[in-house]
């Protein structure tokens, strides 16, 4: 759907103009909002969730992140989001030139740990499923067990449904970013984009995850945030599982320069087109959208108080809305009125079954808060999508009273002229 799309409408505002185009300009600024928002929230999740490595790293199990100020965190979470943010300021090539150093740093010690541990692993390994009668929730994985929503499925297999869905969902989404790139790069180097994309994420999750499990006795209990870290150090050595600890967060430090790249420019996209203020498409003199990274610092402060937990489960759902009518106007544009074979039409169309159907299932398995949320932020962009019609009908009833009341003080005039000549 990205490549697609985006080769047939590059535009920095990605998603939204797709939207726009099959269903009209106030549906896609309204998708086009919830997708930028989700956005921002999943940016947010990023400087939250480097603190819970570091402090779990630095800090002994019983005075680990949760004992900790929560201003000191908040202040914390914060003031990376801003550092990071400073990177983004400097333009794109800046913070692709930075993200490349920082992806070839980051895999070095999956590649070893995945060289020598899949020559140790043992393949019935892969296969062994979790007990049963033993599942366990950690903190960052779910909301609190008040706030579940109306299908609060607790486990299947032994697998702990709704933290294993929202993680999950939460390590693949944001696919229709690469949309928002389509027009600062050439056709050529965005299908280059595409293709490598797809290969070394898929690469990234499994073959260290194949390595760790196969090579290692770690239980199903053992597995929470680092256990990457400790996997390798016994496959391998101590120095390897701290220079994991090390990528780990130049990982996460990386997510957010993408995240935070894609945000701002779709919004200077949207500004661009005249959807929005034009002080959204204002450019640096590193041709980087000032106020727009400026408004996604803003949104990031305002989620960081919450648990990495929320907030993977707020993205995730503004996310899935969103791309379920990107979803909706890929099969508008492309199989409905695309001039592609049959064939083909019937392949994209079996295509979009498997992500509407998880999106679905993200959705039902959402807490009451999350509702809550979503339903106030929907709120807000009503009225944003709306503003200019507001504005403008403001605009003529505010002109229509003028009109008449300056009609009435020439009616006023004229009679005292009247008045005045009948005296005479």
């Amino acid at each position: 759907m990205t490549y697609k799309l985006s080769l047939k409408h590059p535009c920095a505002s990605g998603g939204a103009l797709w939207i726009e185009l099959a269903f009209g300009e106030k549906t896609g600024l309204m998708v086009g909002y919830l997708g930028w928002l989700g956005g921002v929230v999943m940016a947010a999740s990023y400087p939250a969730l480097l603190y819970e490595y570091v402090m779990s790293q630095f800090f002994p199990a019983d005075k680990g992140a949760s004992e900790v100020n929560p201003l000191a965190r908040y202040g914390a979470c914060v003031s990376l989001a801003v550092i990071l943010s400073v990177i983004n300021y400097r333009g794109l090539n800046y913070v692709g030139k930075a993200s490349t150093f920082m992806y070839v740093l980051t895999m070095s010690p999956f590649v070893i740990m995945v060289v020598v541990g899949l020559a140790k692993a043992d393949p019935s390994k892969w296969l062994q499923t979790p007990a049963v009668d033993n599942v366990e929730v950690f903190d960052d994985d779910s909301v609190e067990k008040e706030t579940e929503g109306w299908l609060p499925i607790e486990s299947l297999a032994g697998v702990a449904v709704g933290p294993f869905i929202n993680n999950l969902y939460w390590n693949f989404n944001n696919f229709d970013q690469a949309g928002h790139y389509s027009s600062s790069v050439s056709k050529h180097v965005f299908q280059r984009g595409i293709a490598g994309s797809l290969f070394l994420v898929a690469t990234a999750y499994l073959l260290p995850l194949l390595a760790a499990t196969g090579a290692t006795d770690l239980q199903q209990d053992d597995w929470k945030p680092g256990t990457l870290a400790v996997a390798g150090s016994e496959i391998v050595g101590n120095w390897l599982g701290v220079w994991i600890v090390v990528s780990s967060a130049i990982s996460l430090a990386s997510c957010f320069f993408a995240e935070i790249s894609a945000d701002s420019l779709q919004l200077m996209g949207m500004s661009d087109r005249e959807k929005l203020h034009k002080i959204f498409g204002h450019r640096s003199q590193f041709d980087t959208p000032t106020y727009s990274i400026i408004a996604c610092l803003v949104v990031i402060a305002s989620v960081l108080p919450f648990d990495f937990g929320v907030i993977t489960e707020l993205c995730n759902f503004g996310y899935c809305l969103s791309v379920s009518v990107e979803f909706m106007a890929f099969a508008q544009l492309q199989i409905r009125h695309g001039d592609d074979s049959t064939t083909r039409k019937v392949m994209y169309t079996l295509m979009l079954i498997p992500p509407m159907t998880i999106n679905i299932l993200i959705i039902l398995l959402a807490s009451y808060s999350t509702y809550i949320y979503v339903a106030i932020m929907i709120t807000i962009g009503m009225v944003l999508v709306h503003a200019r019609a507001i504005h403008e009908a403001c605009t003529r009833c505010i002109g229509s009273r003028t009109a008449d009341d300056k009609m009435k003080q020439d009616l006023a005039v004229n009679s005292n002229a009247e008045a005045k000549s009948i005296l005479l």
